[in-house]
């Protein structure tokens, strides 16, 4: 069955930087069609910590999360609905070994005209007197970073692109991308319906390696399977952890949920421009679809203890069921914002690699302009090219 509406360009996937990108093409008057398999923020934008800040190694990764956090930080105005933004600052401590880089981004960040500063641990331990800063050289201070509400949020921006005449298709899984002679001219849904078009953007995250490779372009993107532990700190969780923090050292991250619940995570490596395989606790997965969602005592347990030797006072919390999401990564830990080798009018947003919630809408705008002939500087590091060698 086929559909004879033509739309100037179908956006697949209604996760934050699908969410985003269809809002920025609807801001500029183009006809978009913005299809998700589920809901709204149902895939990997849904499970994010949603933690944000604008410190990056990377001055583009700045700059994306910078224009991602003014776009999530503006959207209640538009839509009248509440992105869930919670301004608690951001603090990321590191070592003796990265601190020259810290303070080279640090100044990056002041220079885009963002707050931001380097705090001491002299000052550290007068703000945080229950923390122990042994190892920690220095600590970068966001006041101006927090978290979001990751469903809010995403359905803000998919509430402000229908209000400016986005064709929002819930509950349609795009089965295949349709092309002839070298052109898209479409998406085929899982019912077998085609929805027209000679431009398609992919942010399917997790999905988008098996749809690509049915066209012939296959990517190194890989799936890991992320845990989050929970706390529970009823009425106390902002006196125990007052901000969303960062570690460098022992390459774990935090934030309150309110004033009665933390969550806690680790990882391996992510815009901090290398890897610590020592603190890899993710396993890759092979099937989206059918991944283990509930986070084990054991994944649970192991992250509480990466914390303890900073934060002591975590051990008086309760523990709730802990969770799981799954980023889809590239190679160098960065993301892929592309247009697709030998194949006219189709392009991709993937490899978010953990990245994704504070810069999605950001990246959203970026790449609609790119589909739309106009390719920001700011995407340059991102190509798909990069890997050929």
């Amino acid at each position: 069955m086929t559909e004879t509406t033509f739309t100037d360009i179908i956006v697949v996937g209604a996760g934050i930087a699908g969410a985003g990108a269809a809002f920025a093409l609807a801001a500029q008057g183009h006809a978009v069609t913005l299809v998700e398999r589920n809901f709204p923020a149902s895939g990997p934008t849904g499970q994010s910590s949603a933690c944000s800040h604008v410190f990056y190694l990377m001055p583009e990764l700045q700059r994306l999360s910078k224009r991602g956090l003014e776009i999530l930080k503006s959207i209640s105005s538009q839509t009248g609905e509440s992105a869930g933004w919670n301004q608690i600052g951001h603090l990321y401590c590191c070592g003796n070994n990265s601190a020259t880089a810290f303070r080279k981004a640090t100044n990056e960040v002041n220079a885009l005209g963002c707050e931001i500063e380097i705090l001491t641990t002299s000052e550290l331990s007068q703000l945080y007197p229950d923390f122990n800063f042994d190892g920690i050289e220095m600590g970068v201070w966001e006041p101006t970073g927090g978290y979001a509400d990751s469903y809010s949020a995403t359905n803000a921006l998919v509430t402000a692109a229908r209000n400016l005449g986005c064709n929002v298709r819930l509950n349609t899984e795009v089965a295949s991308i349709v092309i002839q002679n070298g052109q898209v001219i479409g998406v085929q849904t899982k019912e077998g319906h085609t929805i027209h078009s000679d431009k398609v953007l992919l942010a399917t995250g997790i999905w988008t390696r098996p749809l690509l490779q049915q066209v012939g372009v296959d990517l190194p993107i890989f799936i890991e399977r992320h845990t989050m532990t929970v706390l529970d700190a009823p009425n106390y969780a902002r006196r125990i952890l007052p901000v969303c923090w960062a570690d460098d050292i022992l390459m774990n991250y935090g934030r309150p949920d309110g004033n009665s619940t933390i969550l806690l995570g680790t990882w391996a490596g992510g815009g901090t421009g290398f890897r610590h395989e020592r603190t890899n606790q993710e396993r890759q997965v092979n099937n989206p679809d059918t991944h283990d969602a509930v986070a084990n005592s054991e994944e649970t347990l192991n992250i509480l203890r990466s914390f303890l030797p900073r934060m002591p006072m975590l051990a008086d919390c309760g523990i709730r069921p802990g969770y799981t999401g799954l980023y889809d990564m590239s190679p160098d830990d960065n993301p892929i914002i592309d247009s697709a080798p030998n194949i006219n009018g189709l392009f991709i947003i993937c490899g978010s690699s953990g990245h994704g919630f504070k810069m999605g809408a950001g990246v959203g705008e970026a790449a609609a302009a790119m589909a739309m002939g106009y390719k920001p500087d700011v995407l340059s590091p991102f190509t798909i090219d990069r890997f050929e060698e």
